[in-house]
């Protein structure tokens, strides 16, 4: 071939090249002019407007096509929604049917699009211009964030609203209904279901709750590509995927500890809308809430008792503290509510649970280091679990009228199991002695008896009626030999330093160093000092107890370690001071058992629950360093004389049908053993 016939084909190959590309920009032209799913959609809403007539107040022709987009820089993204969505903010638009309809509710007075754009609500593609891109749902999109359906798109509240431990309402929102806004009320639903179900009794949102699950305060940031759906089926989305493991956590996540949640289809729904709104976005101060913005910085509301106990402790211990079997349940779970449980458990002794935990067992250390609760919250959920079973101020302190006989009959069923036959004393004081009941008033048997004594084995006995509680009194008052003394003594004002030598020199060595009780009763109590008098303290001290160890100090005592009234003044006010202070240890107070004897005892009566050496099999771990220093050897004595009404523990003071009551000596055994396997002592 020549050089000018080749030269000739090349120009024709060329020429040709050059009219196919063209072409195929012009037919891309004509396409895109033509045929894009947002141009027939502006099309139809101009048919629409000129059926409607106008547009806001404006011709219908005025309405100008084209790619719309809003601009947001401080979301990062630019939203071309309105492309499609022209009649969002036009109410002649109220009943037409999608793309074309208003928007619902009133969110645009609050958000409008020009600050807030679409996808930061609705999820999906900004950028997109085919519904199938901006819904951003389907595998090719390789889309993290598609579009969200009701009652999902509610979770996105969650970026600027959601204050988990706030209950105060937003400005301009619904007094009935904390945070409420329209179209909130799946997602505050939600919120509510997961207080209650106690869902940070394991988990963290925002600084505050367990550590055994994952934390979530940004779970609602993660991706479906984030979540396994090996085990899910149905739909392959974050809120199915949230919805089934609700349900079912070990077979969606094998290995999970987590507890199965029991709720509706529509719960369900809420409690995945609510923690899909779990948040920390990227987004300026100023589009925060006050509440959420300061949860953000650490600075929370207060979480009282009875919420700090709904948000930490129901998922375990059940919503009224009804604990689960250990025979139903691979490992129960104490019944924290029980009456009987309440009626021995000091506030201390819940305090220190709630701080230190149990090693080795399911109970964490809810300290603030670890859980992010401050120390009053923790004393807010001990003095709510205990005020549920105290209830001295609703009594009326003044009975009169009962019956001696059936008094009688009550101390024998109730009293005579610790008091001993006739209140001469076993396990616990004699109540039938004039240096007790001559002194003491109704007021002070009443307030012992409503409230026990922490820390000791006196149970509280809230639980028996007025006519009940009317008739103990009339039995004690009818061992009274002598009539009470005089009404309320003047005392000087009270040297505390010298009450603490007095103390120290002749107290401690039979009421303890502590005065938590040795051979002698624990007198530095505070349900003890909130019951007495000043003159009961003054002539049990100046008199002492007739036919005890305690001799009068005034009467009874010569030389230079006689008390003179000052003197016994230094020492109630020693008492009552050191009464009100914190405690360095729950102090064990009294303990004459036996340990020998109790390990025998307790293998033939309790290893079968507790375990051989108290490990815990179907019952509590008793062999347990954290239970040991909790718990006083009055807690001991009291728990296994009462047992548990509800539970597998049998009262071992009163018997049952298939137990046999113990005697005083065989319950102290058994508490001087269980003390013996205490080898630490933990700080209070």
């Amino acid at each position: 071939m020549d050089e000018q016939r080749y030269t000739y084909r090349v120009q024709w190959l060329v020429l040709i090249g050059a009219a196919l590309l063209l072409l195929l920009l012009l037919g891309a032209w004509i396409r895109e002019g033509t045929s894009k799913e947002w141009r027939s959609i502006q099309k139809e809403y101009a048919r629409l407007l000129s059926l409607q007539g106008t547009e806001d107040g404006m011709p219908a022709d005025a309405f100008e096509g084209g790619i719309f987009q809003v601009d947001l820089p401080h979301f990062n993204r630019t939203d071309r929604c309105i492309s499609c969505h022209h009649g969002l903010e036009n109410p002649a638009m109220k009943e037409m049917f999608q793309p074309h309809s208003l928007h619902p509710g009133t969110f645009l007075e609050d958000h409008p699009v020009q600050d807030y754009g679409c996808t930061i609500c609705h999820g999906g593609q900004p950028g997109a211009l085919t519904k199938k891109e901006a819904y951003g749902r389907m595998p090719e999109t390789h889309w993290p964030f598609p579009m969200l359906e009701q009652p999902y798109i509610q979770s996105s509240c969650g970026k600027c609203h959601l204050a988990v431990f706030s209950d105060v309402p937003e400005e301009g929102a619904d007094p009935g209904e904390a945070g409420a806004r329209e179209g909130m009320e799946v997602f505050l639903a939600g919120k509510t279901i997961f207080s209650t179900e106690g869902c940070l009794g394991c988990h963290q949102a925002r600084g505050v709750g367990g550590i055994l699950g994952p934390d979530l305060t940004e779970q609602g940031e993660k991706t479906k590509h984030e979540y396994s759906f090996q085990n899910v089926s149905g739909e392959q989305s974050v809120s199915n995927w949230l919805k089934e493991h609700f349900r079912d956590p070990e077979m969606v996540s094998p290995g999970s500890q987590m507890l199965k949640i029991t709720l509706e289809e529509g719960e369900l729904d809420a409690l995945a809308t609510f923690v899909m709104g779990l948040e920390k976005p990227e987004i300026p101060f100023e589009y925060f809430s006050m509440a959420t913005l300061n949860e953000f910085k650490g600075k929370r509301e207060f979480m009282e008792g009875d919420k700090g106990y709904a948000y930490l402790c129901s998922a375990c211990h059940g919503k009224t503290g009804e604990g689960k079997d250990y025979e139903v349940f691979l490992t129960g779970v104490p019944a924290i509510g029980n009456p009987d449980f309440l009626r021995v458990a000091s506030r201390e002794y819940i305090r220190f649970t709630l701080e230190k935990g149990r090693s080795l067992r399911q109970m964490g250390s809810w300290t603030g280091l670890i859980s992010g609760m401050k120390a009053e919250e923790l004393d807010g959920i001990a003095s709510f679990l205990k005020g549920s079973i105290k209830d001295e101020d609703a009594r009326d302190l003044s009975l009169r009228g009962g019956n001696a006989v059936e008094g009688l009959r009550l101390y024998e069923r109730y009293c005579q199991v610790c008091h001993g036959e006739e209140g001469k004393g076993d396990v616990a004081v004699a109540l039938n002695q004039e240096g007790l009941l001559s002194r003491a008033g109704n007021d002070f048997l009443i307030r012992t008896l409503l409230n026990g004594r922490g820390n000791t084995a006196m149970p509280g006995w809230s639980h028996l009626q007025d006519d009940q509680l009317a008739d103990l009194l009339a039995l004690l008052g009818s061992w009274k030999t002598h009539g009470s003394p005089g009404g309320p003594l003047e005392l000087p004002e009270g040297d505390l330093d010298q009450g603490a030598l007095s103390y120290h020199f002749l107290c401690s060595r039979c009421h303890g160093e502590f005065g938590e009780g040795e051979t002698g009763p624990a007198i530095i109590n505070r349900d003890f000092l909130e019951a007495a008098s000043d003159r009961f303290l003054y002539e049990t001290i100046a008199r002492g107890r007739v036919h005890t160890a305690m001799f009068g100090w005034s009467s009874d005592v010569y030389n230079q370690e006689k008390l003179e009234p000052g003197d016994i003044s230094n020492l109630i006010a020693f008492m009552r001071q050191s009464a009100m202070g914190d405690l360095t240890y729950v102090y064990q107070g009294s303990n004459p058992g036996d340990s020998k004897e109790g390990s025998l005892l307790f293998e033939l009566r309790c290893a079968e629950c507790h375990g051989k050496s108290g490990e815990g099999v179907k019952a509590p771990a008793l062999n347990n360093q954290e239970f040991l220093s909790a718990a006083s050897n009055g807690y001991l004595l009291a728990t296994i004389t009462l047992g548990r009404t509800g539970t597998a523990m049998p009262s071992w003071g009163y018997g049952t049908d298939k137990y046999p009551a113990l005697s005083g000596k065989e319950r102290t055994d058994l508490v001087a053993f269980l003390r013996s396997n205490q080898r630490i002592r933990i700080k209070y």
